[in-house]
């Protein structure tokens, strides 16, 4: 959207409600808070909005929760480069003054590298996301792991037509079949100096058809080894660029890869795991959509 970098855009509204600001940050969440779990970091994004003492805007109900939107949860110890979060302000300011005051009460370890208005009316964030790159980075002394070892892993890895893995989520377990999932992983080399071996990942990451990171270093067979797990760059729908390059690969349903293994009891309150607590939509009573989101990473 085009507009004056001194000046928020004109918003249309109706007569009684407040004119509102739709803004997206592009932010790194670095080493420093990478052991954060979601809700907290959720936290820290509105304490910092609290301390800037901005307009912030909140939803309506017994529990209002600011109109605050992330992409794409990372899990624990995860960090990432470029990642996108939808913020709305009422009534609007001017997008470098927003910047200049988030950025000062932001914590170390976060860092805004672009800022932009969005539409109002855009669709949320995660609906949009296709794909993700990841950088898998595997500490290692110089003679503790062969460069052609990780090779031999990847190129095993990519012959495969199965990798299976089993999740947790909302109540039940269920296998997923990994290797359809990853578009891309090769090795990129070994740096001496920092004892870092670079891995390139390209997963799919649609809702309920994700690949995940931490689950091709285990099918790797290099869980031993200390690692950094590091979110490059998230891609979506509304981007042409995006659709273009991942037009080259398939899209994977979630039904092509998911087999659900969990057992659930029924009751008064609805199913039950074997443990006997709610499961399902059961169990998200009383959770904020933030903690939901993070089901994908527990």
């Amino acid at each position: 959207m085009n507009q004056s970098p001194n000046q928020p855009v004109a918003h249309s509204q109706l007569p009684d409600e407040p004119i509102r600001q739709r803004v997206r940050l592009l932010y790194e969440k670095g080493e420093a808070i990478k052991f954060i779990s979601h809700l907290d970091e959720f936290r820290l994004w509105e304490r910092a909005l609290r301390r800037a003492d901005l307009p912030l805007l909140y939803k309506r109900g017994f529990n209002p929760q600011p109109h605050i939107q992330f992409a794409s949860p990372l899990g624990v110890g995860f960090t990432g480069v470029r990642e996108p979060i939808d913020i709305t302000f009422a009534p609007p300011l001017a997008l470098p003054e927003l910047r200049a005051r988030i950025q000062a009460k932001l914590p170390p370890g976060v860092q805004i590298h672009a800022i932009d208005e969005v539409p109002l009316k855009t669709r949320a964030l995660q609906s949009l996301l296709i794909g993700a790159d990841y950088a898998i980075i595997i500490y290692a002394e110089p003679d503790e792991i062969e460069p052609q070892q990780i090779e031999t892993a990847i190129a095993d890895f990519l012959a495969r037509g199965e990798a299976w893995s089993e999740r947790e989520r909302k109540g039940a377990k269920y296998r997923y079949n990994l290797r359809p999932l990853v578009f891309e992983l090769r090795y990129e080399g070994y740096d001496a100096a920092s004892e870092e071996h670079r891995i390139f990942l390209r997963v799919q990451q649609r809702e309920g058809a994700t690949g995940r990171p931490d689950e091709v270093v285990s099918a790797l067979g290099l869980d031993n080894f200390a690692r950094t797990l590091r979110r490059e760059r998230l891609y979506t729908s509304d981007n042409s660029a995006d659709e273009v390059l991942f037009a080259q690969y398939p899209v994977v349903e979630k039904a092509d890869i998911n087999v659900d293994v969990g057992r659930r009891r029924k009751g008064r309150h609805g199913p039950k795991k074997d443990d006997g607590k709610p499961a399902g939509k059961y169990a998200r009573e009383g959770r904020s959509i933030n903690e939901r989101a993070s089901d994908e990473f527990v």
